[in-house]
């Protein structure tokens, strides 16, 4: 698979990204909105699947309570998801259904490491014809695909109105540099 894992965001260099898409600073009220600001930039990048989705993976990254899951919850609000959004943290995984589209989200943090995701089928999982949103794609560097976008959530502080910021990441060289 030759995997992002190496290259997530605090590792590479600034020419090796393409930004995508930045939401500017925002609070949790405006998170609807940045969900289907979000949701247009990733129809702009990715395969369109079905009647209503796309398929690919985004690599989720921020610091614990940086507002993943929270985000994750908006999106499935966008796409009109009917069950209640979670965060998979004990399940590891979990599944969305919208018409003929369907949507996993990973999370990985009680991972110990790579093995493990991959005795999960994660691969297994990005092969398929859905979207994966992974939270702390860090704990599988090497099970990430190559053309996973990145999504890089930032927060000013952990109090609970902290603003908070999303940036969508394309990598556009998986070249090791000599330094």
């Amino acid at each position: 698979m030759g995997g992002i894992g190496p290259y997530l965001i605090q590792s590479m260099a600034q020419d090796d990204l393409n930004k995508l898409w930045d939401s500017g600073w925002f609070t949790l009220e405006n998170l609807p909105g940045i969900a289907a600001e979000l949701d247009a930039a990733l129809r702009n990048k990715l395969v369109m699947h079905g009647s209503h989705g796309y398929t690919g993976v985004l690599a989720l990254q921020g610091a614990m309570g940086s507002g993943k899951t929270t985000l994750m919850k908006a999106l499935c609000a966008q796409w009109n998801v009917l069950d209640e959004a979670a965060s998979p943290t004990f399940g590891l995984v979990h599944e969305y259904h919208v018409q003929d589209w369907t949507i996993f989200h990973h999370d990985l943090y009680r991972l110990k490491n790579e093995e493990e995701a991959w005795d999960m089928g994660l691969s297994e999982y990005f092969s398929s014809l859905a979207f994966n949103v992974v939270e702390w794609p860090e704990r599988a560097p090497g099970l990430m695909p190559s053309d996973a976008l990145l999504l890089d959530l930032e927060v000013e502080s952990m109090a609970e109105d902290a603003s908070r910021r999303a940036i969508l990441w394309e990598v556009v060289n998986l070249e090791p540099r000599m330094y």
